[in-house]
């Protein structure tokens, strides 16, 4: 026979009343005596330098900028794609002297995002920079890869004081094969060219000085030195008109957007054999330095 098992009233109503009482710590814990801070520490961040990365070397592949010396307020560019600039355009970079090396990014098999640790873990570019904190930074990748001619070229980036009349701009040749170039600024690509260059003989790693007009169309036309004979895209390269701000969206830069500061890069061809996007000709990117002013509330 198996055994029942009695229980009175009395010990179900201290059973009750054992689990009231369970019930009744596990809430004030979870209201007020047991409640814990959960504030957490704030860190101030240390002084920044403003850093951003651009690949010029038109002979490989993608590369990725990283800092060797730290991990914090070190941030990477990756699979940064000739003509490219990487993503986030100026980073915070902890000011000082800091390692920064280039490595290559996909395999050459198939231009995939990194999967040959052989690859991914040849140094491209060297070097050792000592970034002034609150000042921006230009880190362009120049040269060629199959001469072994990389470095990196860094430059103080010394932006003009914005203003809504007007679109300020300048001009950096970063074409090492092509070199020295004519460079015309225009309302348009069909007008035939004739005056004086806006840039003469603008040579590798030269850049000039911001430029300045009213928000209107700006065409970018190059032809050898000297001459009439275009080089690149006949018709030019136009800047975007860039988009207005409202109250619920910020303004895009461009050529019709006052305040908008940029800097536009005259790049090579690339070479027979390169993997990846090829381009047939020289060419012309713009890249924004500083975006209109806000008009949405932070």
């Amino acid at each position: 026979m198996i055994p029942h098992h009695h229980f009175s009233s009395e010990s179900g109503a201290t059973q009750m009343r054992f689990q009231r009482l369970i019930f009744a710590v596990i809430l004030a814990c979870g209201v007020t005596a047991c409640a814990k801070s959960v504030t957490g520490v704030t860190h101030t961040p240390p002084p920044l330098a403003y850093v951003r990365y651009i690949n010029a070397v038109s002979d490989t592949f993608a590369m990725d900028l990283r800092a060797v010396d730290q991990v914090t307020y070190s941030q990477p560019f990756l699979n940064v794609a000739y003509r490219g600039l990487g993503d986030g355009n100026y980073q915070g970079y902890q000011a000082g002297s800091r390692h920064v090396r280039v490595f290559l990014d996909p395999s050459p098999s198939n231009n995939g995002v990194v999967v040959d640790p052989v690859v991914v873990s040849t140094v491209m570019a060297d070097t050792t920079y000592t970034f002034t904190a609150g000042t921006y930074y230009t880190v362009v990748h120049v040269g060629s890869a199959r001469a072994k001619t990389t470095k990196l070229w860094i430059i103080q980036d010394a932006l003009p004081t914005q203003s809504a009349a007007s679109v300020q701009y300048r001009i950096i040749n970063v074409a090492s094969v092509q070199g020295a170039v004519d460079v015309y600024v225009r309302a348009d690509g069909t007008t035939p060219l004739s005056g004086t260059p806006t840039a003469s003989s603008l040579a590798f790693q030269s850049p000039t000085a911001y430029l300045t007009q009213a928000p209107g169309p700006l065409v970018i036309r190059l032809t050898a030195p000297g001459t009439l004979a275009g080089v690149g895209a006949a018709a030019g390269y136009t800047l975007q008109a860039g988009t207005a701000g409202t109250t619920a969206a910020d303004p895009i830069y461009g050529s019709l957007q006052g305040g908008s500061i940029l800097t536009v890069f005259v790049f090579d061809a690339t070479p027979v054999g390169k993997v990846g996007t090829t381009f047939a000709a020289p060419g012309v990117v713009y890249f924004p330095d500083v975006q209109p002013a806000r008009t949405t509330s932070p």
